[in-house]
């Protein structure tokens, strides 16, 4: 990539911020923003974004707003995890015949998440010779992680996949902090209808991808959710103090995966909040031969979710068009020298 990408930013919320405070550190050119109906349309992005001066960018309302001049290289989508409800987004930019950057965890595998959606993004983004991929920070402390774990083997009989992810450091707000189960009591999580939420099917769609990029054929996939608690209360100040022992202080998913050539995937992972001396990390356990541990750890996890995503604009703009995901673009390469 040699010119500098024209970007649209689709949602400026605190990750669709943070990408545009990268690309406007770089220089790459921001020629529209959008965000739902709300106090942020009519605004300059640069106010909404906190920058504290203006870009010359207003905030239109995703809804009404006219795509048909948009003259853009890449769209960034910050909007929801489920592909169903961001449909409007990836048919209005791909429309325009903008590629797509999606952050939300269906869009790193769409066709293993909501076939029927994923067949018609890929329907029109191949009409309109543009690319849609799904990305954040699954790509490389998950997906090419995984990839690089089971490279080496001549021999593979099944993987684990283990997580641990700080819920303060995704810096959620105490509505999203309940859908995760956090403060809850567990009369209240039973109630709560959360061991049957889509969130744990769709952290199996990782695993499934890596196996299918190894050649392998998924046969199932099951998920299930459970409360986890602590024995001592926990601090949790950006929700107002502290839980008591026994609250909920997050979810833990358990999935299952067969494959159709016998390889296995054991899944576990644990979305709460942080005890001292907690490193929040990615792991894969590789059975086979030859035997085979990665362990990612990571720091400043909202950095590396809009990073991550931002990182991969020049291979998306360069892909081949319809779905691609971050598995077939090869291994994230830094901005730093961009």
């Amino acid at each position: 990539m040699t010119a500098k990408p024209r970007i649209a930013i689709y949602g400026t919320g605190q990750f669709g911020g943070m990408a545009a405070r990268f690309a406007l550190d770089k220089g790459w050119p921001i020629v529209a923003a959008y965000n739902r109906a709300g106090d942020k349309i009519g605004r300059d992005l640069g106010d909404v974004i906190g920058l504290g001066r203006s870009i010359g960018v207003l905030v239109q309302d995703c809804d009404t707003a006219d795509f048909s001049g948009l003259d853009a290289d890449v769209g960034l989508v910050f909007t929801t995890n489920v592909m169903a409800q961001n449909l409007p987004a990836y048919e209005r930019l791909p429309g325009a015949g903008v590629n797509v950057l999606c952050h939300g965890g269906q869009s790193y595998h769409p066709f293993a998440s909501d076939p029927a959606i994923a067949a018609r993004v890929d329907a029109l983004a191949r009409a309109k010779g543009v690319t849609f991929t799904g990305c954040g920070i699954w790509d490389m402390s998950r997906i090419w992680s995984g990839l690089l774990a089971i490279g080496p083997t001549t021999e593979l009989e099944s993987l684990v996949h283990r997580s641990i992810t700080d819920a303060k450091g995704q810096a959620i707000n105490p509505t999203q902090a309940r859908q995760v189960g956090i403060g809850m009591s567990l009369a209240e999580f039973e109630e709560s209808g959360l061991r049957q939420s889509p969130l744990a099917i769709s952290y199996t769609t990782v695993p499934a991808l890596v196996l299918e990029t190894a050649g392998f054929t998924v046969a199932s996939r099951t998920a299930e959710i459970e409360p986890i608690t602590f024995d001592s209360d926990v601090d949790a100040e950006f929700l107002g103090g502290m839980l008591a022992a026994g609250t909920c202080v997050g979810t833990r998913i358990i999935g299952h995966i067969t494959t159709a050539e016998g390889p296995t995937v054991r899944v576990e992972i644990e979305l709460r909040l942080f005890r001292d001396g907690d490193v929040e990390h990615m792991a894969w356990d590789v059975q086979g031969k030859p035997r085979t541990r990665i362990r990612v750890e990571r720091d400043d996890s909202g950095h590396a979710t809009a990073a991550s995503l931002f990182n991969r604009i020049p291979d998306v703009i360069a892909a081949r068009a319809g779905v691609v995901t971050v598995a077939e673009l090869g291994p994230l390469k830094s901005s730093a020298r961009a």
